[in-house]
């Protein structure tokens, strides 16, 4: 198993495992997110019920997810793991605002309401967003 470490990564988890950007597009659509367009990031598999894509910018992480359906109630379980994997970094996650439980997760794990609005997504129009973001250490600022 190879994978790209960028600055502040952990070591892989036994359940958090590398996969090509392909297979996670594809897993990306069929577990929630059908305007998923294949974009360039790291992407994981966790627990074969998970996946997540990494997406490493500058002074910050960008992270999205979506969860095979009958597993969601692992979600906080996976988030965990990644979260622990990513490290030390601020963290981005730009969420579709009918998804309230996404959100009150994310709240769960630090993560705090940003920017809410209308935002071109690529694939899917304009739609209104949630930008939440977990700062260093999980701090609000």
């Amino acid at each position: 198993m190879s994978y790209m470490r960028f600055s502040g990564e952990k070591k892989l988890s036994k359940t958090l495992h590398k996969i090509d950007e392909y297979t996670g597009s594809q897993l990306m659509r069929l577990w929630g997110v059908a305007s998923w367009p294949q974009v360039e990031g790291n992407y994981y598999l966790w627990s074969d019920c998970g996946v997540f894509v990494v997406i490493n910018r500058v002074g910050y992480v960008e992270l999205h997810m979506a969860m095979k359906d009958g597993e969601r109630h692992w979600c906080r379980d996976a988030v965990t793991d990644v979260l622990t994997f990513i490290g030390d970094r601020e963290v981005w996650a730009v969420i579709r605002e009918e998804r309230k439980r996404v959100c009150n997760l994310a709240r769960k794990f630090g993560f705090v309401e940003t920017w809410k609005g209308p935002s071109k997504v690529v694939g899917a129009g304009v739609k209104n967003i949630i930008l939440m973001k977990r700062f260093s250490y999980g701090r609000c600022i």
